[in-house]
């Protein structure tokens, strides 16, 4: 019997990190050729290579490999073809295949890299299946749909063929990975749930789009069973890899399995969905549901990724009207449940000044807490990557290191690469550059917290719009370089114009919190924590240009210092000649009135205080989103 491997490795799955992704495209490709009879008798599945280990290491550990398959994405592509070049190098006769996202629907993957034999493209799970056929019976491959290869030296593509069910086995209820459990019984286990497949949108920037596949759903039964067995196995976190989760009302019913399970035995411990564009009742429901078993990690998933028409227009989206949306998170935000909002930067037709009114839009209508900016990745087989549309658009990209905060900062021995846009007709370098840093601190100002009473405050009593607020900012600072606030912003302006040329980016770190790698604006915030009096003090002179009050402003410094949440103090009193709480927390459910006086002192207190830097960085940076935990929760009126 042939010898074969199938290889899935995320990015961040290295064994000294004790936790891993269950590899579910690789098993789910493995559970559906061996339903096959001639796969069974002629193959011998050996494994699979789910870990981030040293090559030759793992080359050297297989045994006679006839087939080794890569599942590729952004995150695991070079990694892939290091392995797969080493396999070959050791075993010449072995044949290496290719499938995923990040396989282009050329042949360029096979032109770029003679080590690889044979490239599959779209879905994989009959194309691998007729493919191990194929080898096992000596058929000419030109017999196998979806893929491409080599024939001396041309190249040839199959004929395309769709497919139109799900009827695939499932590789959890298969026990394909239940020896995994015991091989590693010190990694803790994250699995992914797919209960559907395909999207009814078609955004340019996303590969799922250029496939125009209708959504096709897994069968119910088998999606509770796959719940079940996650429950069993103690699976700490779960990704849904649903594009639209919660467009079918039956999606009610898989959470509600997903929440019984959870209260029952707390496993899985956390969940995070992508949620429907269009279905916000069945979404508010099942967030509401996660949102009571403490289940949900992020909560629903409000996106416009542009706040431009020009822009929607472009990548070929519609968002609904802005009113619609206020009154969306109003009704979030007064029942306490969490919400996060998306937009991408280095969008065809996006101006510096459209892209600061996007984010500033967003706190205007309700989202002041957790926000996010991606980059403009260009992937080869969505509509963006395509020569035309690069062209007619003028999108100019590098090749961009992808860089995780969050992990200890280990340098990976094989780098990981997106192709994301930096320049565009509508927007140049320097533009994004300055979008970039205006993003981070619109971040760490606004959504973690440092200067957001003061920004809501002179947006509702002094009429100056955000964007006005933040963009100034970023001048004071820059015309200030000597301060510890505008240091800070300077590494961050840095570390923009470094991404922006392609180079090797900065890390992050912030000493008190260990060996750990930040993003930008977490980086700034930790730092400005750590020393409050001296950041408050370098921006004074910037907030007292406003012309606010001495009484007001005095209130909304000292509020702004001790409601913020360190590992320093866990409780804080002030007392204030003005109803500030009051205000902001009626902001926040976009009940806007003016500041009204009212002598009072405050009790803050952290309900549950992390006491070192590192527990505040894991718990409350990190898995507390800061957004939402940026801010001492138990605040009482000291009684006279």
């Amino acid at each position: 019997m042939k010898n074969v491997y199938f290889v899935q490795v995320d990015v961040s799955a290295t064994y000294n990190q004790q936790n891993a992704y269950l590899p579910y495209t690789a098993g789910i490709l493995v559970a559906s050729a061996w339903e096959s009879e001639t796969v069974k008798k002629e193959f011998c599945f050996k494994g699979f290579v789910f870990l981030r280990e040293d090559v030759e290491k793992v080359a050297a550990d297989m045994e006679n490999p006839a087939i080794a398959a890569f599942s590729c994405y952004s995150w695991n592509t070079e990694y892939n073809k290091k392995l797969a070049s080493q396999i070959k190098k050791l075993y010449p006769s072995c044949v290496i295949v290719f499938g995923g996202h990040n396989v282009p629907d050329t042949f360029d993957m096979l032109r770029d890299n003679p080590f690889i034999d044979i490239l599959c493209h779209g879905e994989g799970e009959n194309t691998t299946k007729l493919l191990l056929e194929a080898i096992a019976e000596g058929k000419d491959l030109s017999e196998v749909p979806n893929i491409s290869f080599r024939r001396g030296d041309e190249y040839e593509r199959t004929q395309t063929v769709c497919q139109r069910t799900l009827d695939y086995p499932s590789p959890y209820l298969e026990g394909w990975f239940d020896d995994l459990f015991e091989k590693y019984p010190d990694i803790t286990f994250n699995a992914i749930l797919e209960t559907s497949r395909g999207c009814p949108n078609q955004c340019a920037y996303c590969d799922w789009g250029l496939l125009k596949s209708r959504v096709r759903l897994f069968p119910l039964e088998r999606i509770k069973a796959e719940v079940q067995w996650m429950s069993d196995h103690k699976i700490a976190f779960v990704w849904g890899a649903d594009a639209n989760f919660g467009l079918f009302d039956r999606d009610l019913e898989i959470a509600d399995a997903l929440a019984e399970v959870k209260v029952k035995t707390g496993y899985p411990e956390k969940m995070r969905m992508n949620y429907a564009k269009n279905k916000f009742e069945n979404v508010f429901a099942i967030v509401k549901k996660f949102k009571e078993c403490d289940f949900d990690r992020i909560g629903a998933t409000l996106s416009f990724q542009s706040m431009s028409p020009e822009v929607l227009e472009n990548i070929g989206r519609t968002n609904k009207d802005l009113e619609f949306y206020r009154n969306l998170l109003t009704k979030y935000n007064s029942e306490n449940m969490k919400t996060y909002s998306e937009l991408i930067l280095g969008l065809p037709g996006e101006t510096y000044e459209s892209f600061i009114h996007g984010i500033c839009t967003l706190f205007d209508i309700g989202q002041h807490f957790v926000f996010d900016v991606y980059s403009c990745i260009l992937l080869p087989n969505a509509a963006m990557g395509q020569p035309e549309y690069v062209e007619k658009f003028g999108l100019r990209t590098v090749k961009s290191e992808i860089v995780r905060p969050h992990f200890q900062n280990e340098a990976f021995d094989i780098p990981e690469y997106n192709y994301i846009v930096t320049e565009t007709n509508s927007m140049s370098r320097d533009m994004w550059v300055r979008s970039t840093v205006f993003y981070y601190l619109a971040k760490a100002f606004h959504g973690n917290g440092l200067l957001r009473a003061f920004a809501i405050y002179l947006r509702y009593n002094k009429d100056i719009p955000y964007e006005k607020f933040y963009d100034g900012i970023i001048t004071y600072l820059e015309d200030n370089p000597g301060l510890f606030a505008s240091r800070l912003c300077l590494e961050i302006k840095a570390y923009a114009q470094e991404l922006a040329q392609g180079k090797t980016l900065r890390k992050m770190m912030f000493e008190p919190c260990g060996d750990v790698v930040w993003d930008c604006h977490e980086y700034y915030v930790l730092n400005a924590l750590s020393d409050l009096e001296r950041f408050y003090g370098d921006m004074l002179p910037y907030l007292l240009s406003f012309g606010i009050d001495d009484d007001i402003f005095e209130d909304l410094l000292n509020y702004q210092k001790s409601i913020l949440r360190t590992p320093l103090s866990s409780e804080s009193e002030v007392t204030l000649g003005y109803d500030i709480h009051t205000f902001l927390s009626d902001v926040y459910v976009n009940n806007i009135h003016p500041l009204e006086p009212k002598k009072h002192t405050l009790i803050m207190r952290d309900s549950d205080p992390a006491t070192d830097w590192i527990t505040f960085g894991k718990r409350v940076v990190w898995y507390g989103r800061m957004g939402w935990a940026s801010y001492k929760d138990d605040v009482k009126e000291k009684a006279e």
